[in-house]
């Protein structure tokens, strides 16, 4: 059976080169896995280098996957062109009265200090353009319209970027649609 991007569409591997079919690499990371010893970097040593997916790989990695951080982010990229998901900001509260225990889907207890999530959706369409993505903004508020973004795999993870920022640190990518504050520890 054939996977998606197994076609002419190769990946960096551990050797720097485009060695990997882009669908054996998303298998691999699909599976948690960081595989191949080093996929997403082109270039690494001194300086590492890391290329932004082409529009066949994010159409054959996103589409109908989500990209989350448990508590942070999840995107759902929808095989209909729309996104659904969100993305938390986080303050400290003046009350430890809101955070009943250590954890909890929009608060949690740090240092003793309670943080409270303010939920914010991501929700709209997205095209696939110019090895980007371009949908509504990341942050989540309306205010910030719509944005292009692009896409790299560094080792198992996902990284989102809009070319003068990356927005944190690797993200998960995980099959179907998985919206939830915590992610179910299945594997």
């Amino acid at each position: 059976m054939a996977r998606p991007g197994d076609s002419a569409d190769k990946f960096y591997g551990a050797t720097g080169e485009r060695d990997v079919p882009f669908g054996k690499a998303l298998e691999k990371i699909m599976e948690g896995s960081g595989g191949e010893g080093g996929i997403g970097f082109s270039k690494s040593g001194p300086e590492f280098v890391v290329p932004a997916l082409t529009d066949s790989q994010i159409k054959a990695a996103l589409v109908g996957n989500t990209f989350r951080k448990d508590q942070a982010v999840a995107i759902y990229f929808g095989k209909d062109g729309n996104v659904e998901g969100w993305k938390r900001d986080w303050s400290k509260s003046p009350s430890k009265d809101q955070c009943p225990t250590k954890l909890g889907d929009n608060y949690e207890v740090s240092d003793g200090d309670c943080w409270i999530a303010t939920v914010n959706p991501i929700v709209g369409p997205y095209t696939v353009r110019n090895n980007s993505i371009c949908m509504p903004a990341y942050s989540g508020k309306a205010a910030d319209g719509n944005v292009c973004y692009y896409f790299a795999f560094i080792t198992k993870f996902v990284v989102i970027a809009d070319g003068k920022k990356v927005y944190g640190g690797g993200k998960d990518l995980v099959p179907g649609k998985e919206l939830a504050a915590f992610l179910p520890r299945l594997r």
